[in-house]
């Protein structure tokens, strides 16, 4: 990628990357990913265990008392999940240390969705006072964000004493309990409830920052907490330098919401945009959903800018939210149609997990973009109307939701033009020019872990750019799992990825089915033991439901 005030190789002048809304980019940040959750709930039990002066926290919801971060022993045969580890009962020893603990969630509306669990979180530590009376040194700050089930808070942050911030990437769900294996069975996903949507093995990314972007991360928070209630909590002072990286927090807000804010914001898109016109090698773009038009028109833009471009979308084959299949089958058939005769530059994949004969989808639940290994974005936003602009479903699902959703208070009193969550991303480059090197190595660090884990080959492997450049890779290694399942279904391979059935000449229908998805492939369902959704483990037996 070149920098503002360059010339590319085809000539064309080069933007800067920052967003021009939002903070400004940071330098002296370092940054850790953590890919899946294994890892990214393990650390973030550990770091809120041991805070000393203050936790603060924005959650989009925590099924309490289902929730285990960790497990210090095998589940299976072991009733009560011994020696695991839940989130609030960390929360409150931070408070039995010392620390000053606040936790923001939302309480949407209607009050009977399934993303409402402040009641029970603020019922747990109740009990955990009337518990403990007047031994008890714990108090554990409760506030709720009032929103329109539409619009929530989406970001998942945490600010520990100051010094150290988490982007996670998943809700608090057990489900999405998962370690970088994605085996078809795992106990510690735990039982399917009510609230369960994704019912597959999940692979997310999370992010640990320390460095000067740690006050803007607790600045997200602050903004929500003190449009929940009073502003009664002092700003954190921005930590001193701890790395080599460059941070841009992005965000997207809800508009006619925040004070001083009356359109929002949508920097985290226009991170995005910037990134992809900039572009000159490859963009990855690994995300829960792509849905957003705006989005698909910025990489057809991008696509045809440039005669070398290529474009690697990792997608789930199953949205799991209403009218995101259709939405998103827009958005991929719009995209190829856009981008012309540069559409042979794109591909789009899924992920699946393989075990003896059983095969079940991947769920992909990171939110993650790389560009030439020179920039990178990690956080909460999908590529949808939601995370990026608009929410779709105020502007395009049929009249009867849409109105029913007003009745019931779902979608608010607002504009839809204003319709967002909030989102909050990490953008990670070179910004001003003087530490591309240093950038661009760990961006490519993230690049090839991902890969890694995907593709089934060795990280080192992944440094030198093949001739035909990394689509070419993605595809040669998706077309030899497809083979494999045809050929030999009892006989797994490490490579994770399918492409996605469709071109240039449209998608298929349907393939949110993973039968049908297969089938569209040419691979025959019926040699297969195709898993529809996850199996049950309770924790309370300690023995599988089904």
């Amino acid at each position: 990628m070149a920098r503002k005030g360059t010339v590319g190789p085809e000539g064309a002048r080069r933007v800067n990357p920052a967003a021009a809304q939002g903070p400004r980019p940071t330098g002296g940040n370092a940054v850790e990913f953590l890919v899946d959750n294994e890892d990214a709930w393990g650390r973030l039990a550990d770091a809120v265990g041991s805070a000393r002066e203050s936790v603060r926290c924005m959650l989009f919801m925590l099924d309490v008392p289902h929730v285990r971060m960790g497990f210090g022993e095998p589940v299976e045969g072991r009733p009560g999940a011994p020696w695991s580890v839940r989130l609030e009962e960390r929360l409150a020893q931070a408070a039995e240390n010392g620390a000053e603990v606040s936790v923001l969630l939302n309480h949407v509306l209607p009050v009977w969705s399934p993303a409402n669990t402040s009641r029970q979180v603020e019922r747990y530590f109740q009990r955990y006072s009337q518990r403990y009376g007047k031994r008890c040194k714990a108090e554990v700050r409760i506030r709720r964000l009032r929103t329109p089930q539409a619009v929530p808070v989406h970001a998942k942050l945490f600010v520990i004493d100051g010094t150290v911030a988490f982007s996670i990437g998943s809700i608090f769900a057990q489900e999405y309990f998962d370690g970088t294996g994605h085996l078809v069975d795992d106990p510690r996903r735990g039982h399917l409830r009510w609230r369960s949507s994704v019912l597959a093995p999940t692979h997310d990314v999370s992010a640990v920052v320390r460095g000067p972007a740690v006050a803007d991360l607790d600045a997200a928070f602050l903004l929500h907490w003190g449009h929940a209630g009073p502003v009664d909590l002092p700003p954190a002072e921005p930590p001193g330098p701890a790395g080599t990286l460059q941070v841009q927090v992005t965000r997207t807000l809800h508009g006619a919401r925040y004070r001083g804010l009356p359109e929002g914001e949508t920097g985290i898109f226009e991170s995005y945009r910037r990134a992809l016109e900039q572009a000159e090698d490859f963009v990855y773009l690994e995300n829960q959903y792509l849905t957003s038009v705006e989005v698909a028109d910025a990489v057809a833009a991008a696509l045809r800018g440039s005669e070398r471009l290529q474009v690697i979308a990792l997608l789930n084959a199953r949205p799991d939210i209403p009218g995101y299949p259709q939405w998103q089958r827009d958005a991929l058939e719009r995209l190829f149609r856009r981008a012309g005769d540069a559409a042979e530059r794109l591909g789009v994949f899924t992920a699946w997990s393989h075990q003896g004969r059983s095969v079940i989808r991947t769920h992909i639940h990171s939110k993650v973009a790389v560009a030439d290994d020179a920039w990178a974005t990690v956080g909460s936003a999908n590529l949808d109307g939601l995370s990026q602009l608009a929410s779709e479903h105020l502007a395009r699902a049929p009249w009867p939701v849409r109105l029913g959703g007003r009745l019931i208070g779902a979608f608010g009193p607002g504009e839809a033009r204003h319709a967002r969550a909030t989102e909050v991303n990490l953008s990670i480059a070179d910004f001003d020019g003087t530490a591309a090197k240093t950038t661009n190595a760990q961006i490519g660090a993230l690049r090839r872990r991902l890969w890694a884990e995907h593709l089934g080959v060795g990280a080192e492997e992944l440094r030198e750019r093949p001739a035909g450049g990394w689509l070419a890779l993605w595809r040669e290694r998706a077309e030899a799992k497809r083979r494999m399942l045809v050929e030999a279904p009892d006989r797994p391979v490490p490579c994770r990825v399918l492409p996605f059935p469709g071109d240039a000449g449209g998608f298929p229908g349907g393939t949110q089915d993973s039968a049908a998805y297969l089938r569209a492939l040419g691979v025959d369902p019926g040699s297969l033991d195709v898993r529809k959704r996850l199996r049950s483990f309770s924790f309370a037996t300690g023995a599988w439901q089904n």
